[in-house]
């Protein structure tokens, strides 16, 4: 009898046991499915974003054609858009030899090997050819698309000694697009230069030892970039925002092409440029 009961006590205890590590490892499954569960929340977020980011680069490019071809089309406004030429033409004669160099600075000849030297530095930085791609991504598709609406439109280029010699299409302007482009990518290439900058300084701080006080052990895992270098960059950045808007003029001033050709272009390219930027952006 003895015996019977020290074996029912052994039962019980291992069945207890038993019951109780499985308790104990019920709170796994259910953390990886909350994991599951947010990575998939995760992936559906991004692919509703890429969605939102392509159709509103679309309805752009969309509304661009359809501004074009208005304007085309419309007499009255291109007899306004003459008389602001011709005025800008009188008015800063004198920028004309400027105009006409920035005109060289941003044409293929020279944007193409700028443009190949950014995504070499960004490259050179990031140690990553997906960011390289990018980069590349972020010049070659807004150019294309921009091409792709002066096809459609083909509006004739302004009545003017130089506007008469070219051999494009006016609308949208090439070269202001082109300009927001070299400025995007230069902006990116910053972009990725102080990223680098902080991830050296926090691995610096982390080689530091344990012999630093759990505040500044806090503080360097969101580092600051040295002042000068933010400076710098804060410097580079406005003189980079106002590039494209001297091109703009500049293409006015020339007689090469309308106000609202380089308007739209002012417009339209950042935003192509910003879609690109945010659909090839790594997951995380």
């Amino acid at each position: 009898m003895a015996q019977t009961t020290h074996h029912k006590l052994h039962d019980d205890t291992a069945m207890s046991a038993t019951m109780s590590g499985q308790i104990s490892e019920q709170p796994l499954p259910q953390a990886d499915m909350q994991a599951g569960v947010q990575s998939a929340s995760r992936v559906l977020s991004r692919h509703r974003t890429s969605l939102s980011l392509v159709l509103f680069a679309v309805a752009m490019v969309a509304l661009a054609i359809v501004e074009g071809l208005m304007l085309r089309s419309n007499t009255a406004d291109h007899a306004a858009e003459m008389r602001i030429i011709l005025a800008a033409g009188a008015r800063w004669a004198a920028f004309v030899p400027a105009a006409h160099a920035i005109a060289v600075c941003f044409s293929a000849m020279v944007a193409v090997p700028v443009i190949a030297i950014l995504l070499g530095v960004i490259l050179a930085v990031t140690r990553s050819v997906g960011q390289m791609l990018r980069g590349l991504a972020m010049a070659a598709l807004p150019m294309a698309v921009i091409g792709l609406i002066k096809t459609i439109v083909d509006r004739p280029r302004p009545s003017t000694a130089r506007g008469v010699l070219m051999p494009d299409p006016s609308f949208p302007s090439g070269h202001t697009a082109c300009s927001v482009v070299v400025v995007s990518l230069a902006l990116f290439m910053l972009q990725v230069i102080d990223a680098r900058i902080k991830g050296s300084r926090r691995l610096a701080g982390l080689s530091a030892g344990d012999s630093r006080t759990p505040a500044i052990a806090a503080d360097s895992a969101i580092p600051q970039s040295p002042v000068v270098w933010r400076g710098v960059r804060a410097v580079l950045t406005v003189v980079l925002i106002i590039v494209p808007f001297v091109v703009a003029f500049s293409r006015v001033v020339y007689g090469v092409h309308y106000p609202t050709d380089v308007g739209t272009s002012l417009v339209l390219t950042p935003v192509l440029t910003w879609c690109v930027y945010r659909l090839c952006e790594p997951m995380r």
